[in-house]
């Protein structure tokens, strides 16, 4: 039966086994396109309970497959119940893998102030039932892993201190230096690459200034496009954030809490990706990074992109599981899939385009369906005749849009329809 391995889970004490399994039998697709969930609450009866104090006695018990068959959904709210009060969220660890018996699965926390949109009000969605969890498959149909990143220790209370704030303080960047990228189309072939920009030394004091201003205004996470920031660039901006952090303590000037330092082309293992990093602005630590799985066609070219080897990868934090896409992926094939599947607060774009219509359409749905906040970096395309900036979705009915420069955006996170801008 489907629930044996449930059943043997739960009698031997692994809770979060079971739920992940419960989980992962709910998503299970049957006839006309339907889940194992549908069918389970057309069968659900409300008066009957399953506590979570059964789960608690001193020994272990005893429950068989045809007991949870017979009232899966009691289960499931039984089961979160019981992991909330014996894992988290206080006791959580959300860097353990759970083998649930078809994978490797986090179960995370969630908060009350995250996790929002129709799912949690909407039956046929697992979000509806669990109260105190999301539970991550790390992998899906798609054949793309996924993995769940934690901010490193020592980092977390610092981090984690600064994001506690009832209001989050949001930079997007839009470069307006005019820098160029260096573009390389080889002869007779059907792809581009981007080697370098033209003058690295203009678009590092750009960048600096940008994260100075972000850090006076006490901006809690800043974005920069796609495309922006060379991996020569990254790793100058972060050696200098290591030694300002060395010279003046946590409180130095580029000290903004999470940075996403644009993205840009570069070799791994003799191929070519498209790579962006979010690292903690104390010191520069890498905190997760992104890489680009579906490419743009400029000039009639394609984009170069030989792997993406970093799994599809979220940060869990004190402000829900923040994600991070560069550009189409946001709305397009595979990684959107997995993107809307993991429910995520907040998800970070670093974008280059000349038309953001797919991207917005796909944000506000994502929003409306998940409540993710999405926020998009966006730098235009080279030689573009006007410039073209991001935007911030975060209320039901529009986008906050940003100006060149550095925008600000702050979003309530007790009420996502604020829509506030400073410049």
């Amino acid at each position: 039966m489907p629930m044996d391995k449930v059943a043997e889970f739960i009698n031997t004490g692994c809770y979060r086994e079971a739920l992940a399994r419960l989980c992962r039998l709910a998503q299970e697709p049957i006839e006309d396109g339907r889940r194992v969930l549908d069918d389970w609450e057309l069968a659900h009866h409300p008066a009957e309970i399953v506590s979570f104090e059964v789960l608690s006695r001193d020994q272990y018990i005893t429950v068989t497959a045809a007991e949870i068959e017979r009232v899966p959904l009691h289960w499931l709210r039984a089961l979160d119940d019981h992991c909330h009060h014996v894992y988290g969220p206080d006791n959580a660890m959300p860097q353990d893998i759970v083998v649930d018996g078809f994978g490797g699965s986090k179960v995370l926390p969630t908060s009350p102030r995250f996790g929002g949109g129709a799912r949690k009000q909407q039956m046929g969605n697992l979000s509806y039932w669990l109260k105190h969890h999301r539970v991550v498959p790390l992998d899906n149909p798609q054949g793309i892993p996924v993995d769940v990143a934690v901010i490193p220790k020592g980092y977390a209370e610092w981090t984690n201190r600064r994001l506690g704030k009832e209001i989050l303080r949001i930079g997007i960047v839009h470069f307006t230096d005019d820098i160029r990228l260096d573009m390389v189309f080889p002869t007779n072939s059907t792809f581009f690459y981007c080697q370098g920009l033209d003058d690295e030394e203009t678009r590092l004091h750009s960048a600096l200034e940008h994260i100075r201003h972000a850090k006076r205004k006490q901006v809690h996470m800043l974005i920069m496009p796609e495309l922006t920031i060379t991996p020569n660039l990254r790793s100058r901006i972060t050696d200098i954030m290591m030694q300002l952090s060395i010279e003046q303590g946590d409180d130095h000037e580029l000290s903004v809490p999470i940075i996403v330092l644009g993205s840009f082309h570069e070799r791994v293992n003799e191929k070519w990706r498209n790579h962006a990093e979010a690292v903690v602005g104390l010191d520069g630590v890498k905190l997760f990074g992104c890489d680009k799985r579906k490419s743009v066609t400029f000039r009639r070219k394609k984009e170069c992109l030989q792997c993406s080897p970093t799994p599809v990868t979220c940060l869990y934090s004190s402000i829900g599981l923040t994600g991070m896409a560069i550009c189409k992926d946001l709305f397009e094939g595979e990684p959107a899939a997995i993107l809307q599947s993991l429910s995520l607060d907040w998800l970070l774009v670093p974008s280059m385009s000349d038309n953001t219509g797919p991207h917005e359409a796909e944000a506000r749905r994502l929003f409306n369906i998940n409540g993710t906040v999405v926020v998009v970096a966006n730098q235009e395309m080279p030689h573009a005749s006007a410039r073209k900036t991001g935007f911030v979705h975060h209320h039901r009915k529009k986008a906050a849009r940003c100006d060149a420069g550095l925008t600000i955006i702050e979003v309530a996170l007790n009420d996502r329809d604020t829509d506030m801008t400073d410049n």
